[in-house]
C-alpha cells in the first residue's frame, strides 16, 4: 500500500509541473485529478501481480477520461456560466428593437465569448427570441426565450 501511495504522489508531482495544465478549465483539471486517483487505485487492485504497474496505467487512463468528462461538462454548462442578466438583457433588447443584438467579451483566460440574440415572430405582445452562445467562435448552445414587448 505504501508503494501505491508513493506512485500516486510521484505522478501528482510530475503532472503538477506541466505548463500546459494552466490553460485548462477548472472542471477539466478536477476531472483529470479525480480520474487519476480513481484509476490509480483501481489499476493497483486489478493488477495484483504488479500493483505499481496497474496504478500507473490506471492513473493515466483515469486522468484522460476524467479530463475529457470535465471538458464536456464545461461546454455543457456554458450558458449557465454566462451572466444570466446579460443574456436576459440581450433577449429583451432584441425583442423590443426587433433587431439582432450581440454582446462580446474576452475572459481573463483569453476565451472569446459572444451572446447573439435574434428576434423571431411576434405573437400578440410576445416575441420569440433565439439566444446563441459562442465560445471562441464555436456555437456552444442555443436557447429560445419568449419576451413580452
Amino acid at each position: 500500500m505504501k508503494k501505491l501511495l508513493v506512485v500516486v504522489l510521484l505522478a501528482g508531482m510530475l503532472l503538477s509541473g506541466c505548463e500546459t495544465i494552466s490553460g485548462l478549465s477548472p472542471k477539466t483539471k478536477t476531472g483529470a485529478g479525480i480520474g487519476a486517483v480513481a484509476g490509480g487505485i483501481l489499476g493497483a487492485l486489478v493488477d495484483s501481480n504488479k500493483p505499481w504497474r496497474g496504478a500507473i496505467i490506471g492513473a493515466a487512463a483515469g486522468a484522460a477520461a476524467g479530463g475529457w468528462i470535465g471538458y464536456k461538462m464545461d461546454n455543457k454548462d456554458a450558458v449557465v456560466e454566462a451572466d444570466s442578466d446579460i443574456v436576459a438583457q440581450a433577449a429583451t433588447e432584441a425583442a423590443k428593437q426587433n433587431a439582432t443584438i450581440k454582446y462580446s467579451r474576452v475572459t481573463e483566460d483569453g476565451v472569446a465569448e459572444d451572446i447573439i440574440a435574434t428576434p423571431g415572430n411576434l405573437t400578440g405582445n410576445i416575441r420569440a427570441v433565439t439566444v446563441d452562445y459562442f465560445r471562441n467562435n464555436t456555437l456552444i448552445s442555443t436557447e429560445h426565450v419568449d419576451v413580452e414587448v
